[in-house]
């Protein structure tokens, strides 16, 4: 006999007899007639080429196969149950896993809150924050590895989408006490001569900043840089020097350094990343969700 064999009404039938313990009180349970139990019962029996009951005046008793049998039937069905429960989890948002990459600046600072609120609305789904530079977040999300991607910086492919959250205008940072710390919008011209600490050379970020200041034909002292904005911001608070930051970075540094407005403004972006040709999902959607919350409240 295989399991094609067997019908889910003969095992229910089974089921509600040993639970039940009478043919009507089983029946009555199903909703279904005795003469249906009866059949679905002796069907069953015939299937399982055990001798599952005893037929003494009229009732059924189980045997002992009967008795080992329903241990086997019961684990089944609370495998049914944790297949329904896990169904009505999805459906409610708090079943699954959810893999979002993103610069290592991003994921210490900014995403770490967006995934506070969202553990804390989706209790028992599974959430990774990965870290990688924005050509392998797009690869990542290409392939399936991740589900969302945030980038400050577009990149360009074909297995991506991208969405612009929005664009804030950097923040010129600075020790507190730093001369420029009393002034309420840093210009340009008012960094010149200042040790400045940068971005890495190859980085688009420090390429816009270099182009703004020789277009304001304004020099600065340079020759200290970093990779990431958290290092960057550390230097600064040591009074290493002065920098230009994203905005995210900034709001997280402002009780650590002197945070100012600077002009010209030089917007810097943020991105989201999807795959180009997978559907969104309601949990990718929610987190989302929570990081343009938590975009509103940039400063």
């Amino acid at each position: 006999m295989s399991a094609a064999d067997l019908s889910l009404r003969q095992v229910e039938a089974f089921r509600a007899l040993m639970q039940w313990r009478t043919v009507t009180r089983a029946a009555q349970s199903l909703g279904i007639s005795q003469p249906a139990v009866s059949r679905l019962l002796a069907d069953f029996e015939a299937k399982m080429e055990l001798a599952l009951f005893e037929r003494r005046q009229g009732r059924l008793l189980p045997t002992v196969e009967a008795h080992a049998l329903h241990d086997e039937v019961e684990r089944a069905f609370f495998g049914f149950a944790r297949v329904a429960q896990a169904a009505a989890q999805i459906r409610a948002q708090r079943r699954g896993v959810v893999r979002v990459a993103a610069s290592a600046d991003l994921c210490a600072d900014f995403l770490p809150g967006v995934a506070s609120a969202f553990a804390n609305e989706h209790e028992g789904v599974e959430l990774e924050l990965l870290t990688g530079d924005a050509a392998q977040i797009a690869e990542r999300v290409a392939a399936q590895r991740c589900d969302l991607g945030f980038v400050a910086q577009a990149v360009a492919h074909p297995g991506v989408r991208l969405e612009c959250l929005g664009e804030w205008p950097l923040r010129c940072i600075m020790p507190r006490g730093h001369r420029l710390a009393r002034k309420r919008v840093i210009h340009a011209e008012d960094c010149a001569g200042e040790r400045f600490i940068s971005f890495a050379a190859a980085s688009e970020l420090r390429m816009g900043i270099d182009r703004l200041f020789a277009e304001s034909g304004v020099t600065r002292e340079l020759g200290v840089e970093a990779a990431l904005a958290q290092s960057i911001v550390a230097m600064v608070e040591a009074g290493t020097g002065v920098a230009l930051v994203d905005a995210l970075t900034a709001q997280h540094a402002s009780a650590r350094v002197s945070v100012k407005r600077f002009a010209p403004a030089l917007p810097a972006a943020l991105h989201v990343v999807r795959g180009a040709q997978r559907t969104a999902t309601a949990l990718g959607d929610a987190f989302v969700r929570h990081a343009v919350a938590a975009l509103a409240r940039v400063r």
